[in-house]
């Protein structure tokens, strides 16, 4: 069930962000060339943008958590044995999911006055509420993402950095963090060819 759920919620986020980096390539780049070359603006390219921009800033949040991709300061985690890096995926794992779902609540406060205040993009006339109704749509996912990876540290042995990324509780880890997460995604992509 868990492998299903993250190979089915992986592919949705990378069709998505990968089809959005793409669009807002695009996008910006026809827009240059309608200002450079053709000396005309389509108004709208910079718009769109704009809320793609979001979209991958926010729905990238929990696909970069469960890759272990964020930003990470692991200077001390990496200095301790694997127990007590288990012990600091439990406190890690526990308040990041509160931070996030605690940002998820003000973001859809946001929206909610927002969308009160009636407000919509200049050229395309779109409500900005919509746009920025996946910003706690982001947060709310990446806090599931890190209350899976305290689950899965609280019901098995071995450490979990992430809900993708299993470290066997005796292999004692004396790398960084972030090379070991590179060594880890390498061997998974390997298992998978």
């Amino acid at each position: 069930m868990n492998d299903f759920f993250n190979k089915t919620i992986s592919k949705i986020e990378e069709t998505v962000l990968s089809y959005t980096v793409i669009i807002m390539a695009i996008m910006l780049i026809v827009g240059v060339f309608m200002r450079a070359v053709l000396n005309s603006s389509l108004t709208f390219t910079e718009e769109i943008a704009q809320a793609l921009l979001i979209v991958i800033s926010f729905f990238g949040l929990e696909y970069c958590a469960r890759k272990g991709r964020h930003i990470t300061m692991s200077i001390v985690f990496d200095m301790v044995n694997n127990k007590y890096k288990k012990i600091f995926m439990y406190i890690i794992s526990l308040f990041s999911s509160i931070a996030m779902t605690y940002f998820s609540y003000l973001a859809f406060k946001y929206v909610l006055s927002v969308k009160g205040l009636g407000r919509v993009t200049p050229a395309l006339q779109i409500p900005i509420y919509l746009i920025y109704s996946v910003v706690p749509l982001g947060f709310l996912l990446g806090a599931i993402e890190y209350i899976r990876t305290l689950i899965l540290n609280i019901k098995n042995r071995d450490l979990y950095l992430t809900s993708e990324i299993k470290v066997e509780i005796d292999k004692e880890i004396h790398r960084d963090l972030n090379n070991l997460i590179d060594e880890i995604t390498e061997n998974q992509g390997k298992e998978e060819v």
